[in-house]
This record gives structure tokens, C-alpha cells and sequence, in this order.
């Protein structure tokens, strides 16, 4: 059976990076994983070295020991577009349909189809077999909610009993302010604008049924026990109420939470003994007074890092006080950013399925 990890999070925290390295760590633990991005940056593609479309693209360059691991990025008009031949009554249907100016708007910017086409896409996925695990990276979780209700609002969008009301409406009040509103649209857009509108509802209730019935089978896909959700938070701002609001969401949904990837987090300073004045080589060129700044500032590193890497824990640790029976991964900082595929196997080794981290 295929297994779905979700990471979720707010923008900054590095949960691109984060999820192409789960799916490594996957990978070189013996799964057949693939890890798809809808965030239109191309980050994913850059760390992983590949140019990325929507169907998954192999990722060369593990050890020899590691399973099979390949990356996409959600082309959401294509996946559209593949969706209405699929539920077309036949090739001229769906020709018409692509055609359609006001389908080709909706497949572009109707508000929650990129995140609907993401779940549509990691429902193909799940259903082709050909994966032990699909990682999903999502959008900044300011947009969780958008995530998560997509398949809700694209099965109301095609509710095909609502489509016959709008364009034939019935009697009574309803139907009559119906008429109206659908007469003063003709008259504002004209005939033909107003009979592209009709063809494209009429061309797409055909599809109704089909798409409703996948629609429910993706929205079951994410309350399933197969379908795990991650979230990535940064250890110098992990965003505690961001996090419960997240938390309540998935609880109000009855999806299951994994725990967090408490991402850049600072190492634990480790020094044989105090540094002291001695252990420090003056520049030539400084004048006393700079040297003796640079000196005080130079000195206190040890204890500015070992600060730092204590908030990093105490800031995990009151995540945990959120969420008591979360496991937390703590997923080392690396300065300059992670780049590279081998930049991301660096941090496999502290992502699932590795052991949470004990604090």
C-alpha cells in the first residue's frame, strides 16, 4: 500500500528543502518514493539537479543501496486538462471543453484549483502503484485551509444539479431572479460572450459525475491511515500558534498528525575548554582599541552559540507542550542553505523514518 506524507508550514521555513530531503531519507531507507512540490519557486528542482514537470522525473545520484526516488512539479492546467479526457464523453467533448476560453480560466485561476489539481495529482500517484511513499510539499500553511477544503469546493463548483438551475432556471422567485441576473449578463457581456459561458457550463456537467465521484475519493485519500501530515516549522521562530491552529484543523478533519520538523536548528557548541585570549591571532593592521573590540566580540561566541542552541531546544520543547504526543525531528541548520542532492542526504539522516529526537 502506498503511504503520503503532507508537509505543511509557513513561508520561510524551508519546507521545499525540507521535503525533497524526507524523500531522500525515504529513499535511501529502501521505499520507492517520489516527492512532488506545488510551489511555483523552483527550489525543488535546484536542490534535487533535474528539470521537473508534471510527471515524475528520476532523481540519479544516490548510493547504490537506496530505492528508486523521482520529483515533479504540478503543471496544474495539464493535470486538468488530463482529467477532462479522461471523464470526456469522447474525443470531440473533450476537444470542445480545452477549447472553451472560460474552462481555460478556471483551469488556471479559479481559487483552490492549484490546490485541488496537487491532491488530484498525489491521488494519481497513489492509485498508479508504482510508489511505497508520495511526498507532498503544499503551500505556505497561511493557505492550509485553501489545501484542505479544494476538494469540497471543486465538487460544489460541479454539482451538476446546480448547474441545471443556473442555466435553466425554474419557476418561482428563485428561478425568475435567476433569469434576470442570467438576462442583465447577456445584455452587459453580449451574445457570443454569454454563449461561451453556456457551452463551457453545459460541456462541463457532462463531466459532473466523474469528477464529483474523484473528487470524494481524494478528499478520503487525506483522512486516510495511509495519509500523514508533517509540519515544518523554523527553530528560531517556530510559530506556536500557527502550529495549533494547524493542529485543531487537522484534528476538526480527522486526519492524522505526524509530528514536527523543527528545520535550522543551531548544533549544541562543543568546546574542549574556555576560550580564552591566547587561543586568538591579531590581524596585522588593527589598531589596539579595533583589536580589543574583535577581541570581546570573539570571545563571546562560545556562549552567544551555546545560547542559541539552547533557545532553538526550549522552542522545540514548547511545541511539545502544544502537542504532547507529537514526535519532533530537531533538522540541523547548514549554513549557506541545502543545494544540492548531497546537501540533501546531509540532512536525511535526521528526518523520518530516523527515531524522533529526544529532548
Amino acid at each position: 500500500m502506498t503511504s503520503v506524507m503532507v508537509c505543511c508550514g509557513v513561508g520561510g521555513t524551508g519546507k521545499t528543502t525540507t521535503a525533497a530531503a524526507l524523500a531522500v531519507a525515504h529513499a535511501m531507507a529502501g521505499k520507492r518514493t517520489v516527492v512532488l512540490t506545488i510551489d511555483p519557486a523552483r527550489r525543488l528542482a535546484t536542490a534535487l539537479g533535474v528539470e521537473l514537470g508534471n510527471d515524475p522525473v528520476p532523481i540519479a545520484g544516490l548510493p547504490p543501496e537506496a530505492a528508486p526516488l523521482a520529483g515533479l512539479m504540478l503543471d496544474r492546467k495539464g493535470t486538468w486538462d488530463a482529467l477532462v479526457r479522461r471523464y470526456a464523453r469522447d474525443d470531440a467533448h473533450a476537444a470542445r471543453l480545452l477549447a472553451n476560453p472560460y474552462y481555460q480560466s478556471v483551469a488556471t485561476r479559479l481559487t483552490g484549483s492549484h490546490e485541488y489539481m496537487a491532491i488530484e495529482k498525489l491521488h494519481e500517484l497513489v492509485e498508479s502503484g508504482a510508489w511505497d511513499l508520495v511526498v507532498l510539499d503544499t503551500p505556505p500553511a497561511q493557505h492550509v485551509v485553501d489545501f484542505f477544503e479544494a476538494p469540497e469546493r471543486i465538487e460544489a463548483l460541479l454539482d451538476k444539479g446546480a448547474v441545471s438551475a443556473l442555466l435553466r432556471p425554474r419557476s418561482g422567485l428563485v428561478g425568475a431572479a435567476t433569469r434576470r441576473a442570467l438576462a442583465l449578463v447577456e445584455r452587459l457581456a453580449g451574445d457570443q460572450v454569454m454563449a461561451g459561458i453556456t457551452e463551457f457550463f453545459e460541456l462541463f456537467g457532462e463531466l459532473s459525475v466523474g469528477l464529483q465521484s474523484r473528487s470524494a475519493a481524494v478528499a478520503e485519500l487525506l483522512r486516510s491511515d495511509a495519509t500523514r501530515f508533517l509540519l515544518v516549522t523554523d527553530a528560531g521562530a517556530p510559530e506556536r500558534s500557527d502550529a495549533l491552529g494547524f493542529l485543531e484543523e487537522l484534528h476538526r478533519r480527522r486526519m492524522r498528525f505526524h509530528g514536527f520538523l523543527v528545520n535550522r536548528t543551531a548544533p549544541r557548541a562543543s568546546f574542549a575548554r574556555p576560550l580564552g585570549a591566547t587561543d586568538l591571532v591579531r590581524p596585522p593592521g588593527l589598531t589596539d582599541a579595533a583589536w580589543a573590540d574583535w577581541e570581546r566580540a570573539l570571545l563571546e561566541v562560545p556562549r552567544l552559540a551555546a545560547e542559541r542552541a539552547r533557545a532553538h531546544r526550549e522552542n522545540a520543547r514548547a511545541l511539545r507542550d502544544r502537542a504532547p504526543d507529537a514526535a519532533i525531528w530537531l533538522v540541523p541548520e547548514v549554513p549557506g542553505g541545502v543545494r544540492t542532492l548531497e546537501g540533501l542526504v546531509g540532512l536525511a539522516g535526521s528526518l523520518p523514518p530516523a527515531p524522533p529526537t529526544a529532548l
